[in-house]
């Protein structure tokens, strides 16, 4: 098997949906992380990849970021946050200067006080963000259906 990064991957694709969700360092931006792994290695591995924040800033480390946003320009880009900050939408627009397609803000509540003591990610927040993401994907791409 060739020794690949997920970025170089990414960079040899061509899929035309790129999901972009947050790192997940809250319980829903972890449950997205982990629903849009799974929707594009299980449920659309034909039409959309997966490309995240370690991978954009690894480019940066490594001077690559012009492949990734030459590629990035050619797809539709959606950007899936697990909070309020919404990381992966500003990194995307203010480091590469790439307007999403699609923007999402996954939430498990509305109360703030209450997300931010969540401890685990349950398999039905995991469930509920594929559901949302899977909606995004069928009316970006009209063949999924």
């Amino acid at each position: 098997m060739e020794d690949v990064t997920m970025g170089e991957r990414y960079l040899r694709g061509k899929k035309p949906i790129c999901l972009f969700p947050c790192s997940g360092f809250t319980i829903p931006g972890e449950a997205v992380r982990r629903a849009s792994a799974i929707i594009s290695e299980e449920v659309f591995p034909d039409i959309c990849d997966t490309l995240g924040i370690v991978e954009l800033t690894r480019a940066f480390i490594d001077g690559n970021t012009a492949g990734f946003k030459k590629k990035l320009s050619k797809q539709k880009v959606v950007t899936i946050d697990g909070c309020q900050y919404s990381c992966a939408k500003e990194f995307i627009k203010r480091f590469l200067r790439i307007e999403p397609e699609r923007e999402i803000i996954f939430r498990l509540t509305d109360r703030e006080d209450v997300a931010d003591k969540m401890t685990f990610t349950k398999d039905e927040d995991i469930e509920k963000a594929i559901r949302l993401i899977k909606e995004v994907v069928e009316e970006l791409h009209p063949a999924t259906q």
